[in-house]
């Protein structure tokens, strides 16, 4: 394995670009994942949508040709290889998500629960927009 030439480098993800094939059916979706995660609109045009913080944006775009045309999940899946995970900083937060995605009237795919499978305190739920692409919210201990 190559040692990377800055030992100081910290990653992190600050937006995501999603493609949709219909504005208006993904709208509402976003709009209460990013009411539920606090963040704001950034931008709107005829085939884009932002929402956003200091720290993460969600895009959403309608593409004229669609590139991806995702099957549902069935729901019996031990991990959606293609999904988005957003953390949040404790399992009060991803309770809290879960509470304004029903209340948007959107169910859990995975209900908010521990999979210690994964890591030790990892907590999530995860949810399906118009496109089926599944969206995640987790969060696990940080190591002191």
């Amino acid at each position: 394995m190559m040692e990377p030439k800055c030992k100081d480098i910290r990653a992190s993800l600050r937006h995501v670009g999603i493609e949709i094939s219909d504005l208006m059916k993904s709208r509402k979706f976003y709009e209460v994942l990013s009411e539920a995660l606090g963040l704001k609109h950034l931008y709107e045009s005829k085939e884009t949508i932002g929402w956003g913080n200091k720290e993460f944006q969600i895009w959403i775009a309608v593409s004229e040709t669609p590139r991806i045309k995702r099957e549902p999940p069935t729901g019996e899946e031990m991990v959606v290889s293609e999904h988005l995970a957003i953390y949040v900083t404790d399992k009060e937060s991803v309770d809290a998500v879960d509470e304004v995605m029903k209340k948007g009237g959107f169910s859990p795919l995975f209900p908010p629960e521990e999979h210690p499978e994964f890591s030790p305190g990892y907590y999530s739920a995860s949810y399906c927009d118009p496109d089926n692409y599944v969206i995640e919210i987790f969060t696990f201990p940080e190591k002191k």
